[in-house]
């Protein structure tokens, strides 16, 4: 997505008012001047598309997508829209084959033309085993792509480029695959950039800025690309990523104007003189509390789901996060900003519903046993006591195994370990309700790198569903996931979804031009 790449959509909320003080939402109305410099605190530890996790804000600067969202607040900036993409692709009537035709006009910093197959390079490099990419599940879908990750082919089959046509063949019907574009990965790189499991470290850029200059966890700076003639709004000279100590006392001080302020504690221990300063809207993750169905307690069992649902109290499991400051309540699986979202008011939200869930659990119980896994911090720790309070009325007694954070993600993508219930979040990397629901619950990719089904739920029935929905388009899409979204909340329920998390932004007295994706949009930001 825009100014943040992985997980980050573009959307703007009302403010929100906490303990910690009033925080500011939307966009900044002050103007601001042309030039100067603005630094951002924190350094990438890399800035390979196909590699990095963190530089998502700068690639977003100096990057070029075939599809984008602009540099708008909410509700332009929610829609997908071509950048270097003449228009839409074309798409084969079975859904499996889509032509883009790549505009001239682009051009990457050091005056190369950026062309088809400036995208198909992006792609390959993903593809490639040896560059070991963590986003191989938005390639492996494409003709060919098997046969490239075993490494028994250099390329896939499914790719060609045609002049400034590139035709992309997959496997099957994957309508999101436009606005899998979008994300941060599929940016244009020069057709003879190297690949390597440890990513470039000079990557030329056709966005509005350019990396001039990058040394790994100390400092990165961008520069005006002389060759941009598109239409993204940029208005500073440089962009400067400083490597600080407390990334939130480097704003406080001038050091800095802009951090991401991603832990709670952040925003309640800044001094209230601060507080005009900080932004928050609505983010693009939810938290969950998962509720395994391949083990006993809970296989088959979509009674005893349901009750642990209705007899949760959310708004304590909230408070253990930090309160209205990370997010807010929610009952349901897509995040409030994502298409195809309706909120349908599947469970009491303000407190647990102890009689239904009592009713639901009767005769479900089964051992009574549960094992909570979490990792061993004090979040988890809160909220695995809430848990423990919540669930022994219904008859659900709940063993607590703390693990290192890594040790614990190993044990939950492994199947067949024997927890029943974990708590967890997640973000999707592109607008699109297939990367939630799909991601999180169609049990045929199960044992694959291209899931997150924690709750190892596995049902022909929804797996259909979810395969019918993914094959349509436009607004009968986004009812058909409106209707699974809820469906699977109420009917199925292998999870609990209690919090839609908030996006918290600290920029100082001389940002302007302030739009929030849903943290700020680098790219568009100016001083005053």
């Amino acid at each position: 997505m825009r100014a943040g790449g992985a997980l980050r959509t573009v959307v703007l909320a009302a403010v929100l008012v906490s303990g910690a003080g009033l925080l500011a939402g939307g966009t900044s109305g002050s103007s601001g001047r042309e030039g100067g410099v603005f630094r951002v605190a924190g350094v990438p530890d890399a800035i390979d598309p196909a590699v990095t996790f963190d530089a998502g804000d700068a690639l977003a600067a100096s990057c070029v997508q075939l599809m984008s969202y602009p540099d708008k607040p909410s509700p332009a900036g929610t829609r997908l829209v071509p950048e270097v993409a003449a228009g839409y692709p074309n798409v084969s009537r079975d859904g499996k084959t889509y032509t883009f035709t790549v505009r001239d006009g682009f051009r990457f910093n050091t005056g190369g033309r950026v062309t088809a197959r400036s995208f198909a390079h992006a792609i390959d490099r993903i593809m490639n085993p040896a560059t070991k990419s963590n986003w191989v599940q938005y390639v492996q879908d494409i003709v060919g792509s098997q046969a490239v990750m075993a490494g028994k082919a250099a390329e896939p089959t499914g790719i060609t480029v045609t002049g400034n046509k590139l035709i992309v063949r997959l496997t099957r019907a994957a309508r999101d695959f436009p606005a899998r574009m979008s994300f941060y990965g599929f940016c244009a790189v020069p057709a003879d950039l190297p690949i390597s499991a440890e990513g470039v470290t000079q990557l030329p850029g056709a966005g509005p800025y350019f990396i001039a200059d990058f040394v790994t966890g100390e400092k990165l700076v961008l520069k005006r690309n002389p060759f941009y003639r598109g239409s993204r709004p940029h208005h500073v000279d440089e962009i400067d990523f400083v490597s600080t100590p407390d990334n939130v006392r480097a704003v406080e001080t001038g050091a800095a104007d802009y951090a991401e302020l991603g832990n709670p504690a952040d925003v309640a221990n800044l001094d209230p003189k601060f507080r005009s300063q900080l932004h928050s809207v609505p983010g693009f993750g939810v938290r969950y509390i998962v509720l395994n169905t391949s083990q006993s307690l809970f296989k088959d069992n979509a009674p005893l789901r349901r009750a642990v649902n209705f007899a949760l109290e959310r708004p304590a499991l909230l408070k253990a996060r930090g309160g209205s400051v990370t997010g807010t309540l929610t009952d349901q699986y897509l995040p409030p900003s994502m298409p195809g979202f309706v909120d349908a008011h599947v469970y009491p939200l303000a407190h647990p519903d102890l009689r239904r869930a009592k009713a639901l659990a009767r005769g479900h119980r089964r051992s009574g046993k549960a094992t909570l896994y979490i990792k061993d911090d004090p979040i988890d720790i809160a909220q695995s006591q809430i848990l423990q309070r919540d669930l022994k009325p219904i008859g659900i007694d709940v063993k607590v195994k703390k693990f290192p954070g890594p040790a614990l993600f190993q044990k939950l993508f492994t199947p067949g370990t024997p927890y029943d219930m974990t708590v967890f979040g997640f973000s999707p990397d592109y607008s699109d309700p297939y990367a939630v629901l799909n991601t999180l619950f169609d049990g045929r990719m199960i044992g694959t790198p291209y899931t997150f089904d924690l709750a190892y739920f596995n049902s022909p029935k929804y797996n259909a569903l979810l395969a019918a929905a993914s094959k349509l388009t436009g607004s009968a899409r986004y009812a058909a996931y409106s209707r699974l979204d809820v469906d699977l909340a109420r009917n199925a329920a292998p999870m609990v979804a209690y919090e839609s998390e908030s996006a918290v932004t600290f920029v100082s007295r001389r940002t302007g031009c302030v739009i929030l994706n849903p943290f700020l949009d680098i790219t568009a930001a100016c001083l005053k």
